[in-house]
């Protein structure tokens, strides 16, 4: 639907801007007058001025009015249009490219269409709802494959203290460190039937697994709200994630914790923040303190964060 809307879009476009170069060009062809006193005449696709007749009218107040008013909404229609143009040209761009089959989800992707690739799995383009054309990093080989990951720490090369904007539309290397984004997570999980698992590895190399058998983000409007249940994993320090359930999204700028401070701004990351955490996996990879990348009391040298439809 939004590519017959893009090609709705430029078409009207296209139109409006020739009729609008049509007619000023007729008026100008005749000295003295005025665009506001011509007489609309046929359309000439060459654009001609000296192949149609220009005629001019006498035109009262109240014509005047009623044309000025026309022009304004043919500005609006051409600034609405133009937005929609805007949103289907990466979704028309991708569908030009060969091997650019529409991919909704992880569990749609064939290697060969990959545009990069790891030992663990491959960069895909998604059309993700509402969000468009998103570079993603599918996991292929772990656990069955279908992975959608959305977050990775494995380096500390991403600065992970920022602000709302950047954790809303993400940030990051998908091959490293990154964060997908809040609004793709939301409508990637909004219809639910979604698992979560995590995989770290603790600074004493000791690696774990968590699991979550239900996993959903909120929308925007009630700030990312996190709905997670259904844990199962081998930490020593148990489940780190599900106290955090039903809490919003908080970073430095937006604080919406529990907390009398900012906890999104005293531990420098962004994240679904209570009273402080029981996990912080956004945390600043290089600090050793309650800052750092961690699991309950454990201090972590990687984190993955990664979903899927749930069988």
């Amino acid at each position: 639907m939004r590519i017959t809307n893009g090609i709705i879009a430029s078409c009207i476009l296209g139109m409006i801007s020739a009729a609008d170069q049509h007619e000023e060009m007729r008026c100008k062809a005749r000295p003295g007058c005025h665009l506001a006193k011509c007489e609309p005449g046929p359309l000439s696709p060459s654009l001609n001025v000296n192949e149609y007749p220009v005629t001019c009218v006498r035109t009262s107040a109240q014509d005047w009015e009623e044309y000025k008013e026309l022009k304004s909404e043919m500005r609006i229609m051409r600034t609405e249009l133009n937005a929609l143009g805007i949103k289907t040209n990466d979704l028309e761009s991708h569908l030009a490219e060969p091997n650019t089959a529409l991919l909704r989800s992880c569990e749609d992707v064939q290697l060969e269409s990959a545009l990069a690739r790891n030992d663990s799995g491959c960069v895909f383009k998604l059309d993700i709802p509402e969000v468009g054309i998103t570079n993603v990093f599918c996991d292929v080989t772990d656990d069955g494959g279908n992975w959608t990951v959305f977050q990775r720490r494995m380096n500390g090369d991403v600065n992970f203290s920022r602000g709302w904007d950047d954790y809303v539309k993400g940030f990051g290397d998908l091959q490293g460190d990154h964060w997908l984004g809040l609004e793709a997570l939301h409508q990637m999980t909004k219809t639910g039937n979604m698992e979560m698992k995590i995989k770290m590895i603790t600074k004493n190399g000791v690696y774990w697994v968590a699991k979550y058998s239900n996993f959903r983000i909120g929308p925007g409007s009630n700030k990312y709200r996190l709905h997670v249940s259904g844990y199962s994993g081998n930490s020593t320090s148990g489940d780190g994630f599900s106290s955090h359930d039903n809490h919003q999204f908080s970073t430095k700028d937006a604080d919406h914790d529990g907390s009398p401070g900012n906890c999104a701004s005293l531990l420098e990351a962004g994240w679904w923040y209570h009273i402080c955490y029981h996990s912080n996996l956004n945390g600043n990879f290089h600090k050793t303190d309650d800052k750092g990348v961690r699991w309950g009391q454990d201090l972590l040298q990687f984190s993955e964060m990664k979903l899927r439809k749930r069988s």
